[in-house]
């Protein structure tokens, strides 16, 4: 696989050393862009570490999700605290062999990396498309940022370029919009709702769809969406009804 466009992001980095080995990590295999969020480290420091990589270091970009997700079309999450339930949708992950296929696919992607002591957020988790995870195969799973960084990047320059059909972005957001909508519209809880609404937009990068399946999946969505919400206007309309009779009748 080739690494032109993709990139490697570090959330909330602190420990200059970390930053310093990704910087030459990406040198060696050919990543050209490193994205900063919220960072908190001595760049002078990381440099040292940087050795060769110290250009990636230096080009690196300070950004924020908005624009990193407006830059890419697709981000990848990682993490070490993968779900337990699966109603926990964020931490629900794939191996890194299958997140090569979806790389591989998509015409911009992005790694994203945690803190270095409490990994990304639930809320950042959400922000992103996939989330993946490397098994250690024992039960202290938490891995050093820039070990995890190697070992996804290796997996990703030796995997097969298993193309996949993934939707567009905004593809899946307005399935995500509207299955949300009907999660509302149907009596589910807010939380629920929205966890239903991250599921949808998963469902669609995974499902291999094109566009004009999804669109006839929204359009049945936004059917079903306005039929309840008629249905409840209606129900309303004639409660308010019963009780002007009601009212009347008394008089």
């Amino acid at each position: 696989m080739r690494f032109e466009k993709l990139s490697v992001t570090l959330v909330g980095s602190e420990y200059p050393i970390n930053v310093g080995y990704t910087a030459r990590l990406l040198k060696n295999f050919g990543v050209r862009k490193l994205y900063l969020i919220e960072p908190n480290f001595d760049r002078r420091v990381a440099s040292v570490y940087a050795a060769h990589g110290s250009d990636v270091l230096d080009s690196a970009e300070e950004t924020d999700f908005d624009a990193l997700r407006a830059a890419h079309d697709l981000l990848v999450a990682t993490t070490a605290v993968t779900a337990i339930r699966r109603a926990n949708v964020n931490r629900l992950s794939v191996p890194p062999e299958e997140m090569a296929g979806y790389v591989a696919s998509s015409k911009s992607a992005s790694l994203v990396f945690g803190r270095d002591t409490t990994g990304l957020r639930n809320d950042e988790l959400a922000r992103c498309d996939l989330t993946t995870s490397i098994s250690t195969g024992t039960d202290y799973r938490t891995l050093n940022v820039s070990h995890s960084i190697g070992i996804l990047l290796y997996v990703l320059s030796r995997s097969p370029a298993v193309k996949r059909r993934l939707p567009r972005l905004d593809e899946r957001d307005v399935f995500a919009s509207y299955a949300y909508d009907l999660a509302v519209a149907a009596g589910l809880q807010k939380h629920r709702a929205e966890r239903l609404g991250q599921l949808a937009r998963r469902m669609t990068l995974r499902s291999q769809l094109d566009g004009k399946e999804i669109g006839l999946l929204v359009s049945l969505l936004r059917r079903a969406t306005r039929a309840i919400s008629e249905q409840k206007e209606q129900k309303e309309q004639k409660q308010k009804q019963t009780a002007a009779d009601q009212v009347r009748s008394k008089t």
